[in-house]
C-alpha cells in the first residue's frame, strides 16, 4: 500500500467523503429531495469515476491475471460478507422481523447472491457486483477500441440500456429478476461513462484545481447547475425513468470536477490523515456493515431520547451517520488486523 508522499491524498479525501455520503443516504430520516437530488448525485458517479482513475491496464499480464486480481479484491469479500450475514439472517434476523420478512423463502438470498443482487441480507453490495461487471467489460473495450473512441463507446453502451430486452425475466423463490439486473449489467453499462471519464481523463483530473477565481467560479456554478438539474429531475423518476437516468448521467459529469477540486483543496490544507486513509482502504467493510449499524443506532436513539428518527431533521441524519462511521471503525480495524483474508487481502495494511 502506498503511503505518505507516494499516495495521492486528494483521492483519499474524495473516496472518504463518498463513503460518508453513502452512509448519509441510507441513514433516516428519509428526505426524498435531498437524498435523491443531492446525495445520490454526489456519491455513485464519483465512486465509479475514481475507480476508473485508479484502473491501470499495464499492471496485468493478461485477462486471466486481471480476473484473478479483481476476484480476490471483489468476489472474496462479496462472498465472505454474504455468508456471515446470511447465517445471521437465518438464525436471528428472519425470526425477529415482521411477517413480511418471515415469509421470504430461505433460498431466495442464495439466488440473489448468485444473481449478484443480494437485496435481502446485503443490499449495498449491488455496487460491488456492478463494479466487477463494469471492470470485466471495460477491460476489453479499452483494448479493442482506439483510445479516442473509448468514451464514445461507453456513452453508446449506456444509451443501449434503455433499449435492452427488459421483458426477459427469470423467476425464482417467488421473485422476478430482469436479465439486465444479472450482476447489475444494466447499471454497469449505465454508469460506465463515469468509469471511462476517470480512466481516459486521468491527466486532466489530476491537474484540475481551483487555481484562478474565474475557474473556481465556473466550476462551482457548474456544480450548482448540476444540483439544480437533479432537483428538477427528481419527480421524473416515478413517471419517466429514461429521462431521469439520462439527467443523472449529465448531472454527475457536471459535478465531478468541483467535487475533486474541493478534495484537492482539503488535501492541500490538511495533508495525509491516517484515519481517512484507513476508512478508504476499509471501504468494503463500511459498505457491508453500514445498514446494520444504522438500524442499531436508530433503535438506541429512539429508545433513550424518544426522538422520532423519521422526523424530517437533517441535522439528525448527519449526526447519526457520523456516529455510524465512528462505530464501524474498530470493527474494520479488527478485520484488517486479524482476518485480512476476509477482505481478499494477503496481509494487514495497518500493523
Amino acid at each position: 500500500m502506498k503511503t505518505g508522499a507516494e499516495r495521492k491524498a486528494w483521492l483519499d479525501y474524495v473516496r472518504f467523503f463518498s463513503i460518508f455520503l453513502v452512509i448519509v443516504f441510507h441513514t433516516p430520516p428519509r428526505l426524498p429531495l435531498f437524498d435523491d437530488a443531492v446525495i445520490l448525485n454526489l456519491r455513485v458517479p464519483v465512486f465509479f469515476c475514481i475507480s476508473g482513475f485508479l484502473y491501470s491496464a499495464g499492471r496485468f499480464k493478461g485477462f486471466g491475471h486481471y480476473v484473478a486480481h479483481r476476484s480476490r479484491q471483489i468476489l472474496v469479500p462479496y462472498t465472505t460478507f454474504f455468508i456471515v450475514f446470511y447465517l445471521l439472517w437465518l438464525v436471528v434476523g428472519r425470526n425477529m422481523a415482521g411477517p413480511e420478512e418471515k415469509s421470504i423463502d430461505v433460498c431466495r438470498p442464495l439466488f440473489e447472491f448468485a444473481f449478484g443482487d443480494p437485496r435481502v441480507v446485503l443490499a449495498p453490495f449491488w455496487y460491488i457486483a456492478c463494479l466487477f461487471t463494469m471492470q470485466m467489460i471495460y477491460y476489453w473495450i479499452e483494448r479493442l477500441v482506439p483510445r479516442k473512441w473509448v468514451m464514445a463507446v461507453c456513452v453508446v453502451l449506456a444509451g443501449m440500456v434503455y433499449f435492452a430486452p427488459w421483458q426477459w425475466q427469470v423467476d425464482a423463490c417467488g421473485h422476478t429478476y430482469r436479465v439486465m439486473r444479472f450482476w447489475n449489467l444494466g447499471n454497469a453499462l449505465l454508469f460506465m461513462p463515469f468509469y471511462a471519464l476517470g480512466n481516459n481523463c486521468k491527466g486532466w483530473l489530476d491537474r484540475l484545481e481551483f487555481k484562478t477565481p474565474s475557474r473556481t467560479t465556473l466550476l462551482l456554478l457548474l456544480a450548482a447547475a448540476s444540483m439544480a438539474l437533479m432537483v428538477w429531475a427528481a419527480p421524473l423518476e416515478q413517471w419517466d425513468a429514461t429521462v431521469y437516468r439520462l439527467v443523472r448521467i449529465v448531472a454527475g459529469m457536471m459535478v465531478i470536477p468541483s467535487y475533486m477540486c474541493v478534495a484537492k483543496w482539503l488535501a492541500g490544507r490538511y495533508g495525509h490523515r491516517r484515519v481517512i486513509e484507513f476508512v478508504v482502504v476499509s471501504g468494503t467493510v463500511y459498505l457491508g456493515l453500514q445498514n446494520y449499524f444504522i438500524n442499531v443506532g436508530r433503535m438506541v436513539l429512539e429508545k433513550f431520547t424518544h426522538v422520532g428518527i423519521m422526523d424530517e431533521q437533517i441535522w439528525l441524519k448527519f449526526a447519526l451517520a457520523l456516529v455510524v462511521m465512528a462505530a464501524i471503525y474498530p470493527f474494520a480495524w479488527l478485520i484488517d488486523r486479524y482476518i485480512p483474508w476476509f477482505l481478499g487481502k494477503r496481509h494487514s495494511h495497518w500493523k
